[in-house]
């Protein structure tokens, strides 16, 4: 079995590009376990859970030092990890995509049976910036905070293997073009995918890009080193025998310090969830013993006592 690993931010068409996969012919995992973007809710699991190792999610990743993937509480998560694989089967080509998997692949690749074939699709940070602010609420200094932090580690977890790397824009504009390329790609690998491109109704749509932006990077809450990494991938885009990753410099402070209050942020909401919830466990608790001193006949809570 080859695995094609889909690598990418949230919001940058990994979605588009698993889904055209899997329509060419290479297994995407049992129909009901598939999310709504085509991501694998039983591989969500470990992937939250290594995150959680280091007091992060998807939206406020933690700091993971050199090494982190041999550590205890990572290695704690590869039993739920390889159950969640065997879902799949023994396909000839399967395809997994999680944006998550960006920021985990040291974890993942030995877990994958054999070097796993690398898609990096990347989106311009504006567009994705549109994207996350339409669903989640972000600013930009957040969404480009976490398209760098993606980006980075994507480009950083695919080095040595085989690796296509394509701009978003190029996928739903010239969907053909871009598929057929990356089909062609695939079989010199060995790596056969039975559908044809020319043929096949991949649900790839230029009209599906709800957010367009210009070709260059220039916003003013954009970093000098979210500006070189925009031209970074631009420049690692094509086809790669073994991926050579470009210089990726460190991320601005100020980029680490919204991540960072984002993560706090969560944090807060949930200890309030957890105070909530067991206050109203305790606030039921003490209605049902008052109605039961004033009404033992009943058993029950009073709805009318509070």
């Amino acid at each position: 079995m080859t695995a094609i690993v889909i690598l990418g931010m949230h919001r940058s068409g990994t979605s588009a590009i698993t889904r055209a996969l899997n329509l060419l012919g290479a297994e995407i995992g049992p129909t009901a376990d598939l999310g709504q973007y085509w991501e694998s809710q039983r591989m969500r699991v470990p992937l939250d859970a290594v995150l959680a190792a280091f007091d992060g999610a998807w939206d406020a990743p933690g700091v993971m030092p050199e090494g982190w993937e041999r550590t205890a509480a990572v290695r704690a998560v590869e039993p739920q990890a390889r159950a969640a694989l065997a879902a799949y089967g023994e396909p000839e080509v399967m395809v997994w995509k999680d944006p998550r998997a960006c920021l985990e692949m040291p974890f993942w690749r030995p877990l994958l049976g054999g070097d796993p074939v690398v898609v990096l699709i990347h989106r311009h940070p504006e567009e994705v910036w549109g994207s996350l602010d339409t669903r989640n609420g972000f600013g930009p200094g957040l969404s480009f905070a976490l398209w760098e932090r993606y980006n980075a580690d994507a480009l950083r977890g695919a080095a040595g293997l085989r690796t296509v790397v394509l701009a978003y824009g190029d996928l739903v504009e010239r969907p053909v073009e871009v598929t057929t390329g990356l089909v062609a790609t695939l079989a010199g690998w060995g790596v056969h995918l039975p559908g044809d491109p020319a043929t096949t109704d991949m649900e790839l749509r230029a009209d599906a890009r709800h957010h367009r932006a210009a070709a260059t990077f220039d916003h003013p809450s954009a970093t000098a080193s979210q500006r070189r990494l925009f031209a970074a991938l631009a420049g690692a885009e094509g086809v790669h025998d073994s991926f050579v990753a470009p210089t990726i410099d460190p991320p601005d402070p100020s980029s680490v310090e919204l991540i960072d209050m984002r993560r706090q942020l969560r944090a807060v909401r949930q200890d309030l969830w957890r105070s909530r919830t067991a206050y109203r466990r305790l606030a039921g608790s003490r209605r049902n013993l008052l109605a039961k001193v004033l009404r033992p006949e009943r058993g029950v809570a009073d709805p009318g006592i509070a």
